[in-house]
């Protein structure tokens, strides 16, 4: 992979992760992005490259919230 499918890569997370936090369904931005860069990935592949990202993404915005917003864990636990 070059620098070019690695900055469409990137692009692809980005506006994939904006539009999983404000919407939801961010894979269909990521998803047809990995098969354009890699068109050899299995589908198996792709996705869990794809719920990789987003697990990722969703614990990155758990933390930042616990940051910001005090939470009782207790209750949560």
């Amino acid at each position: 992979m070059d620098a070019g499918d690695w900055a469409v890569l990137l692009t692809a997370a980005t506006a994939a992760g904006w539009v999983d936090a404000v919407v939801g369904g961010g894979g269909l931005i990521l998803l047809p992005a990995l098969f354009l860069v890699a068109p050899g990935l299995t589908p198996q592949a792709a996705l869990a490259t794809n719920k990789l990202t987003a697990i990722w993404g969703t614990g990155a915005a758990v933390l930042t919230f616990a940051r910001r917003i005090p939470l009782r864990w207790s209750v949560l636990a």
